[in-house]
Parts: C-alpha cells; sequence; structure tokens
C-alpha cells in the first residue's frame, strides 16, 4: 500500500515538471515568433497601393454635348507599380468622341500621379445616374506574379436636356431679378400668387375710390343744378 502511493506521487512529480518544462519551451519560442510576424508584417507592407480618383469638372452635363472624364491614378504605397492597366466603361446611354477606355500606363513610381482623360457625349437626357467605375490592375512588387486589382471613385452627374438647361438658364436669370427670392419653380409660382394677391388688393381699394369720388362728384353736380 505504501509502495502504490508513492508511485503515485512519483509519477504526479513527473509530470508537473514535464508540463513546466514545456511552458518554458513555448515561452522561448514566442520571441522568434513574434519576430517572424513583424517581418511578415514589413514584407506585406513594402508594396505598392494605386488610388483611381474618377471625376468630371462640369456639375449639369447637356445632353449632345461633349463631356471631359478625367482619371488621376496615384500611387499611396512604398513600391513601384508595375504592369499597371486602367480600364474604364461607359453607361448604357452615352458613346465615346475621342480617346480611350483602356490605357497601358507601364511602371507608377511611388507618390507619383499619372493622368489620363477622354471625351463622352449622353444621348438621353433628363437623368441623374452613376457612372462606372474605372477599374485598375498591376503588380504591387516586381518579382510578384499575381496581379492586384482596385476601383476608381464614384463619379454622380446630371444629365439635361437642352430645354432643361435653357429653363436652368431663365430661373437664374430670375432669382437676379427677384434678388435671390425666386431660385426654383415653386419660388416663382408663390411669388406669382403674392403678387397676384398684392394686385388684386391695389386694384379693389382704386376701385372702392374710384367709386367712391364718381359718386361724390355726381352728388355735387346735382346741387348745383338744384341751386340753378
Amino acid at each position: 500500500m505504501r509502495r502504490s502511493a508513492l508511485l503515485s506521487v512519483f509519477v504526479a512529480c513527473l509530470l508537473f515538471t514535464v508540463s513546466h518544462a514545456q511552458d518554458d519551451e513555448d515561452v522561448l519560442d514566442a520571441p522568434d515568433a513574434l519576430e517572424n510576424d513583424e517581418y511578415a508584417e514589413v514584407e506585406e507592407a513594402e508594396r505598392a497601393f494605386l488610388l483611381v480618383r474618377k471625376s468630371i469638372t462640369e456639375q449639369f452635363v447637356i445632353q449632345g454635348r461633349n463631356v471631359t472624364v478625367y482619371l488621376d491614378v496615384f500611387n499611396s504605397g512604398v513600391s513601384t507599380a508595375f504592369g499597371v492597366q486602367l480600364r474604364d466603361s461607359l453607361p448604357s446611354n452615352a458613346k465615346l468622341v475621342a480617346g480611350s477606355l483602356e490605357l497601358a500606363l507601364a511602371n507608377v513610381q511611388v507618390g507619383s500621379h499619372v493622368k489620363a482623360n477622354y471625351t463622352i457625349v449622353f444621348t438621353v437626357g433628363a437623368v441623374e445616374l452613376e457612372l462606372p467605375q474605372a477599374q485598375v490592375a498591376y503588380r504591387a512588387e516586381f518579382k510578384s506574379t499575381s496581379v492586384q486589382t482596385g476601383l476608381s471613385s464614384k463619379q454622380y452627374v446630371i444629365v439635361l436636356t437642352p430645354v432643361q438647361q435653357i429653363a436652368r438658364y431663365a430661373l437664374q436669370a430670375g432669382k437676379y431679378v427677384s434678388l435671390g427670392m425666386a431660385s426654383a419653380p415653386s419660388d416663382w409660382r408663390n411669388l406669382i400668387i403674392i403678387v397676384g394677391t398684392i394686385g388684386g388688393l391695389l386694384g379693389a381699394n382704386w376701385s372702392v375710390k374710384f367709386y367712391r369720388s364718381h359718386s361724390s362728384d355726381r352728388k355735387r353736380t346735382a346741387a348745383l343744378k338744384s341751386l340753378q
């Protein structure tokens, strides 16, 4: 019985010693693992990263008139971007009249911009739409064979018909004439109602005064005739 108890104590001590030895090995290995993780993060950070901005200069565009679309590619990473390919597409109600939708930009250096543009015409007006996003593809590292892709910023546009543009100019002129009080069709409607109401009141007041004056003249004339 005493031998069994001693054997049990010996086995427990052995297991405790082995467990602590394993923990010590894990602690010793931890700095190496941490160092490897940091190296992996640094290696991952040594890459190119391209940003693409898509824009137009006009707040409103007119159906049937040329519109220039601008693309600005910027390398915000810490390495040169290699084999850069830029591709854009058109909305269904537009057509290309100048330039190209596919561009090979070769390499883009760190911190540098590469700009491009093309011209389109919208065939349909009276619409508000979002232009398709341009896509850029490149190799983020010189020795890398994988291709990284990205999308441009979004660009919204309002396309007016020529008639809508004339109406817009008329509203702008009316806003100037009305000292900024009427800048929309609803403002003009309200302004016409107010002016009409004031005009009606002034006309009614003038009519009452005219009637009273005419009535006084008739009474005066009748009085003079009676004296004669």
